[in-house]
């Protein structure tokens, strides 16, 4: 039986395509490492049943005594304008890293719980470095929101604090209860999870910087409820969201010991050597108008289709890619992917599999895009899409409404040769998946790219055709890539063959 351990991807895997020695003649062959249909089903069952956290505690219950608390706020300065009598308080509402049942879920036992991810809100006094809630009683919401917080429950939020203050930071607390007595702040200064690091190290460009939509929303609200007139945008030290958001107050809402999929998994951006923004909004938008054109309706389940195109690394040196796709799956089984294979061979195993020949066993290790749910996808890749605003599948059963391009490989531990790892595939090979599925997407939508029916035609050769598509894995700049696609001829492998 197979373990599965997790490792980040990078560009030094012995699976990379490499350069070798034919490039004495300026050309080189390198081959993508492929996926079987297992991996899926590994992976699902790898990830557990969707087991949520089954409340909200408040934040006041979480690290109280932590130094990181006052090493986070000494950051914190005040604006430059700020006179030494007025007091700003920093108001962050940040979108939680954890899985929780939605109010729905909640209020109706009967019904299935409906995860979603909880939201913070955080104020920090500039002035003295208090982290700050307020009081309230058992039972009733604290600092965490199940939905995500209006503007009026953000101005609520401040108003109660102002009435109620507790001082969460046990060092700040001046009776060591964290209640006392605090006069309302001057200034208040805004800020949300998609632009907390906006501007940072640019006050000057603070006062009109229009990307958080609690500056706006909240300005009538705290002068009429708070009296609080100065009301603005300013980001939050990184330190704030890396040790005690991420570091102490994430963790706690969703134990390790919980088989979170999310957790396992790392974001593309961070594990990624080269991974950019704009690689990542051109291949979530080639999986979105793969999705579009479904291709399952054109493709034999698991054919092969074979894809080669030419990448230029230097004026004197090019180097050919090969590889070997499919569609596994269609959008209506819930379990839709792409696999891309390293050889035909191993392509076409696959296939047999598929189609029941028993004389045939596809490989455990593999390499696919998984379209899956949101619980299943790492925080990090939907943080990133909705701060990036890269495309995802929309899909109404789906949480949040929309499917995610989850792209993974799977390998066999080099030491042990027995346990299954799961990483993320290098730049080069993500950057096969988006050419291959933007070619693909274009010869079906064309109505070119065919093979459905009858066996005999399913396993015929055809092509080739000729695409030209837009890459952006070059350090996020456009480049031409032309795409040669054809769908090689499959002879019905028998045992010794296939040995």
């Amino acid at each position: 039986m197979h373990t599965l351990s997790i490792r980040c991807a990078n560009d030094d895997d012995d699976d990379d395509a490499d350069v070798d020695a034919r490039t004495a003649r300026g050309e080189s062959d390198a081959r993508i490492v492929f996926a079987s249909s297992f991996v899926r089903s590994f992976v699902r069952s790898f990830v557990g049943d969707k087991n949520y956290a089954s409340a909200c505690e408040d934040w006041t219950n979480i690290a109280l005594h932590s130094t990181t608390l006052d090493s986070a706020s000494t950051n914190m300065a005040p604006p430059p304008d700020d006179d030494d009598d007025g007091e700003t308080w920093q108001v962050y509402v940040h979108k939680l890293r954890a899985w929780v049942p939605s109010a729905a879920s909640v209020t109706d036992e009967t019904a299935e719980p409906i995860p979603t991810r909880p939201y913070l809100i955080l104020i920090v006094s500039a002035k003295d470095g208090a982290f700050l809630s307020h009081e309230h009683d058992e039972g009733e919401r604290g600092n965490v929101f199940v939905d995500e917080p209006t503007c009026e429950e953000v101005v609520d939020f401040v108003a109660k604090t102002i009435e109620a203050p507790r001082v969460l930071n046990s060092s700040r607390a001046k009776d060591g209860t964290g209640k006392e007595k605090r006069g309302k702040p001057s200034r208040v200064r805004l800020a949300c999870t998609t632009s907390a690091r906006a501007k940072a190290g640019e006050p000057k460009s603070w006062a009109t910087y229009d990307g958080c939509k609690y500056v706006g929303g909240c300005k009538e609200g705290l002068k009429e409820k708070c009296g609080i007139d100065d009301v603005e945008f300013a980001p939050v030290p990184r330190e704030l969201i890396e040790t005690i958001v991420r570091g102490q107050i994430e963790p706690s809402m969703a134990p390790q010991e919980q088989a979170w999929g999310t957790q396992h998994l790392p974001g593309l951006m961070e594990s990624v050597d080269g991974f950019t923004s704009a690689f990542g909004a051109s291949l979530f938008g080639a999986a979105k108008e793969f999705v579009a054109c479904e291709p399952w309706k054109a493709l034999e389940r698991r054919r092969p289709v074979k894809v080669s195109y030419r990448l230029t690394l230097r004026d004197d040196l090019t180097m050919r890619l090969t590889a070997f796709v499919s569609v596994d799956g269609d959008l209506d089984s819930e379990n839709l992917g792409f696999t891309v294979h390293k050889t035909l061979t191993n392509a076409q195993a696959a296939y047999e599999v598929e189609h029941g020949n028993e004389d045939v066993e596809a490989s455990v290790e593999g390499q696919t895009c998984m379209f899956a749910s949101a619980p299943e996808t790492p925080f990090e890749d939907i943080d990133a899409a909705e701060l990036y605003e890269w495309p995802v599948v929309p899909s109404e059963k789906e949480i949040g409404g929309a499917l995610w391009p989850l792209f993974f490989k799977i390998g066999l531990d080099e030491e042990t040769g027995d346990n299954l790892e799961i990483s993320r595939p290098a730049i080069i090979e993500l950057q096969c998946f988006e050419v291959a599925l933007k070619a693909v997407t274009s010869l079906v939508a064309k109505g070119d790219l065919k093979c459905v029916g009858e066996e005999d035609n399913q396993r015929a050769a055809a092509g080739p055709w000729t695409v030209e598509v837009s890459s952006f894995a070059a350090k996020g700049e456009e480049e031409k890539v032309e795409i040669e696609i054809s769908l090689p001829e499959l002879v019905e492998m028998k045992p010794v063959e296939y040995l």
